[in-house]
């Protein structure tokens, strides 16, 4: 079994969920909106929209959302934090490379480096494509991914870290040729010692748009974050806006 397929579950809510604070989920959410420059009333399709941080901002400001991840655990906490505000979110559990939708929407966000999770980079492009696909011509495409020229400058093999009074170990490999980040996390509980473990392919800038530009997008902008800052070769973030050419 991929790793994917069990990684997003209750202990991924409580290892990321300390940084993951409703502060930073509305300033992102801001800049998002700011990026895609769409007017109230716009469809938009949340790819891997995990527990909903966005999801249920964006329709809390008008948008009609879509959102599709794999994860039940956390549809399930996308589905509480809409129901909790009174917010209405179409959420769908499928798999990232089998986007059901055809000329849909007049945006697809995807977030938070949800993307490079498969072995084979065909695969990877197939995500890329189904993007294309549910765009409506003249959609607008916003991925947030790590930037690969910043990770290999601040890579660090091993650390501790405190996440919310838990002590947790984290060994990381990047392997150069194949661009993959590999890491895994231990941690005490009462039950005995638990791990997380995932493997994500990262990217340079040029890479990434020469994936955007096979699946028939044009990106149109590069950012150092989702708040407009410009991208360099240090930043952390990579930010690219595509979109669907009218034809």
């Amino acid at each position: 079994m991929a790793w994917w397929q069990t990684y997003f579950d209750e202990d991924y809510l409580r290892m990321y969920g300390p940084a993951l604070t409703p502060e930073r989920s509305d300033q992102e959410t801001e800049g998002v909106i700011a990026l895609l420059d769409l007017p109230p009333g716009a469809t938009i399709l949340d790819l891997c929209c995990g527990q909903g941080r966005h999801s249920v901002r964006l329709a809390q400001r008008g948008y009609r959302v879509f959102g599709l991840d794999y994860s039940e655990t956390l549809l399930a906490e996308a589905w509480c934090a809409a129901s909790e505000r009174g917010i209405k979110v179409e959420l769908v559990r499928g798999d990232m490379r089998e986007i059901p939708w055809r000329e849909q929407f007049d945006a697809v966000i995807n977030l938070f480096t949800a993307f490079g999770y498969f072995d084979e980079e065909l695969e990877n492009q197939r995500v890329l494509d189904g993007v294309y696909r549910a765009l409506k011509p003249g959609g607008k495409f916003l991925i947030d991914i790590t930037h690969r020229d910043w990770l290999v400058q601040v890579f660090q093999a091993r650390d501790w870290t405190d996440i919310d009074g838990t002590l947790v170990w984290e060994e990381r490999r990047f392997d150069p040729i194949a661009g993959t980040n590999s890491s895994t996390r231990w941690w005490q509980t009462e039950e005995g010692v638990r791990s997380h473990s995932h493997t994500v392919r990262i990217y340079t800038a040029t890479e990434l748009r020469a994936m955007i530009q096979a699946a028939g997008l044009m990106p149109v902008a590069y950012y150092g974050g989702l708040d407009s800052s410009d991208f360099r070769h240090d930043s952390r973030r990579l930010v690219i806006l595509a979109q669907r050419q009218i034809r």
